[in-house]
């Protein structure tokens, strides 16, 4: 009897050793199983101004937002210029590029207008009042800008712009919005125009 000791031992040295590697896999697979949430950002681009038109074009929920806009702001108009959309996973960024030929539009609006926005660093958490809340580090928005400087005219006699573009943009470097609620996030002058942009932000889980 005395000659099984040692076997007995390393058997259930080698048992105890086997079950924790087993349940150290299991943790691990588990682990790698559980994705973050996902969530959507929508960015959407409202111009206000003093020229003809009405706000048959916004959503039910812009048009709450426009109204709040309206007690503080003189324009008599507003419009919806675009939406911009991207999915983004806790912790996350999410940047965009493109061009646009519609913000900055008018006299020189041949010439397109180049768009930049990002949020970064996404979290979910709760306010002080129990409320499902987000936060970014930081929330982003430019755009270069076309602007007529001059004009010439060529050797067929028409008239042609010399255009300079003009960089605006905002940044916040930590901007909280309550879940599935458009928040204005930020206002910019439109370059040569009495119009101002109104960046509208908003934060919900994705399907």
């Amino acid at each position: 009897m005395k000659t099984q000791k040692p076997f007995l031992l390393l058997s259930s040295l080698l048992s105890v050793i086997f079950l924790a590697g087993v349940n150290m896999y299991a943790q691990t697979d588990a682990a790698k199983t559980q994705v973050p949430p996902s969530y959507e950002v929508v960015l959407q681009v409202l111009v206000g101004s003093n020229d003809a038109g009405d706000n048959a074009g916004l959503s039910p929920n812009l048009r709450a937002v426009s109204s709040q806009l309206k007690s503080n702001f003189g324009f008599s108009s507003y419009r919806l210029d675009n939406t911009f959309i991207g999915r983004i996973g806790t912790n996350g960024t999410f940047e965009y590029k493109s061009v646009s030929n519609t913000v900055g539009a008018g006299a020189d609006s041949e010439s397109p207008t180049f768009l930049e926005w990002m949020l970064g660093g996404l979290k979910n958490a709760m306010n002080d009042k129990g409320q499902t809340a987000f936060q970014a580090e930081p929330f982003r928005f430019g755009a270069r800008v076309p602007v007529r400087v001059s004009t010439y005219t060529d050797n067929t006699g028409k008239t042609v712009g010399n255009v300079s573009y003009e960089s605006i943009g905002v940044t916040v470097n930590r901007v909280s919005l309550l879940e599935n609620t458009p928040t204005l996030t930020a206002t910019l002058s439109l370059p040569k125009t009495a119009g101002t942009i109104f960046l509208i932000l908003t934060v919900r889980s994705a399907q």
